[in-house]
């Protein structure tokens, strides 16, 4: 995004991510579907950013857990990662990957909600 105020606030959807079975293929398939070109992310980490034009669009890495079928996931803005896995948790849901900290990024985590829906949380770096 290239505007301040076209960010996503707190409690809003901002980013998005393919967790694929087939990356060479998610990549051409949604290049050629949407005309989204690809931009490897970091040196040596798997992971690859979708881009319209000189915006990012989403990203995409390899499935990390093998059996798990390829989907999107898309994150929404917190305030405070860790503190909202743990009040997921209290609620029902389950923390299927811890809060960590991407470099240059911010902090993530994914959660599953009571239903079995995936969901990821993002604080962006300051």
């Amino acid at each position: 995004m290239s505007k301040e105020k076209d960010r996503p606030k707190t409690g809003q959807f901002g980013w998005n991510e393919l967790v694929a079975t087939n990356v060479a293929s998610a990549q051409k398939f949604y290049a050629t579907l949407l005309g989204w070109k690809t931009k490897p992310f970091g040196k040596g980490t798997g992971y690859t950013l979708f881009l319209k034009g000189k915006d990012m669009v989403g990203g995409v890495m390899k499935c990390p857990r093998p059996g798990n079928p390829a989907q999107w996931i898309g994150y929404v803005i917190v305030d405070d990662v860790g503190a909202t896995a743990k009040k997921a948790a209290k609620l029902g849901g389950e923390v299927v990957v811890p809060p960590f900290d991407v470099p240059d990024v911010g902090r993530i985590a994914v959660l599953v909600d009571p239903q079995g829906a995936a969901i990821g949380i993002f604080k962006p770096k300051s």
